[in-house]
């Protein structure tokens, strides 16, 4: 049977009035829970909680434990905590805690709540002008006249499209965890890393 705080206090001040210098009587926690209609386990539990709460104090502590719960920590703190790592260090779960301060179990519930996201970097092609001058070029030879005296691009249907830069890309596919702008939160893109073709 449960008590409630003011019945948890009544009973240890019943059974303090019942002890000699804090130590009760045979039959003192058999008598008080029959007074209080509470189990002799719970009149002992809270006489044994109190007397150990007190220790060189004058006031003892009988209240419940389960109301005393961790409060929710503000996810708008902890985004802007997160928001001051830069991108390149948030590439696994460790590293933002490493560099956060924001252990392992918040960056998963901030996962889960939609907070956080993970997703993949961006790999384009860093172009040179001399590059973008053979692209032009490129583009051009494939532009045809046609015979009502309109230009047309060709589909290139008899050509082999070949993405080189994943070829020649050292990391491919890196992910990164990115602030998703829930509830006012800031909002952040996913990064674009532009690399040099190796040929």
């Amino acid at each position: 049977m449960k008590a409630t705080d003011e019945e948890r206090q009544a009973v240890w001040e019943s059974l303090l009035l019942r002890s000699t210098r804090g130590v009760l009587k045979r039959g003192d926690i058999v008598a008080t829970a029959a007074y209080f209609y509470l189990t002799r386990f719970v009149v002992a539990h809270i006489w044994e909680r109190s007397i150990r709460s007190m220790g060189t104090r004058v006031a003892a502590v009988v209240k419940s434990r389960k109301n005393a719960r961790k409060k929710k920590l503000d996810r708008a703190a902890l985004c802007s905590r997160l928001a001051e790592v830069p991108i390149n260090d948030r590439e696994t779960q460790r590293r933002v805690e490493a560099a956060s301060t924001v252990n392992t179990y918040l960056i998963q519930r901030l996962i889960k709540e939609g907070f956080l996201r993970r997703t993949l970097r961006q790999t384009r092609p860093l172009l040179t002008p001399a590059h973008k001058l053979a692209r032009l070029r490129f583009y051009m030879e494939h532009v045809q006249l046609g015979g009502n005296g309109e230009y047309f691009f060709n589909p290139m249907y008899d050509v082999v499209h070949m993405d080189g830069k994943w070829f020649y890309v050292k990391k491919i596919g890196l992910k990164v965890y990115l602030l998703t702008g829930k509830d006012g939160t800031p909002a952040e893109e996913p990064p674009v890393q532009y690399v040099h073709s190796k040929r």
